[in-house]
């Protein structure tokens, strides 16, 4: 019976030409070689967290993931883990997520063409940096 589970667990998928590498901005996500648009780069498992709980340097690396306007009771943000969380800002982006509500994961996936060696960035958006009074460099 144990056998038969495992072989139908799906592990979540992280492309295997992306790395995790030191870059101007701390650490980024690269690819290693080209990658076209419309590939899926990561599914992202996450954590849901009330509004009022998340705070100081947390606050920085959270999703917005529904308000309280949708559910009646609070906003929610998703701390997204795996690497979703080391994608940098660019409003030149080529990456961007979407909510998976059926697996309840966070996906990452390209939105052009990415040469190898290139940094994949999704766009953090106006709201996230007038929130915090900063400009983006």
């Amino acid at each position: 019976m144990i056998r038969a589970m495992k072989n139908k667990r799906k592990p979540l998928f992280r492309h295997p030409k992306i790395v995790i590498s030191p870059c101007e901005f701390g650490h980024g996500i690269f690819t290693t070689t080209y990658i076209p648009a419309d590939t899926t780069l990561e599914e992202c498992p996450y954590l849901r967290i009330k509004a009022g709980e998340c705070g100081a340097s947390l606050d920085d690396y959270v999703f917005n993931l529904e308000s309280a306007d949708e559910n009646g009771e609070s906003d929610y943000y998703s701390l997204v883990l795996g690497w979703g969380s080391l994608f940098n800002h660019s409003y030149n982006h080529n990456t961007e997520y979407w909510h998976d509500t059926d697996r309840d994961l966070i996906v990452f996936h390209t939105i052009k063409g990415v040469a190898a060696g290139k940094q994949l960035f999704v766009n953090y958006g106006k709201d996230w940096w007038e929130s915090r009074e900063l400009a983006p460099e």
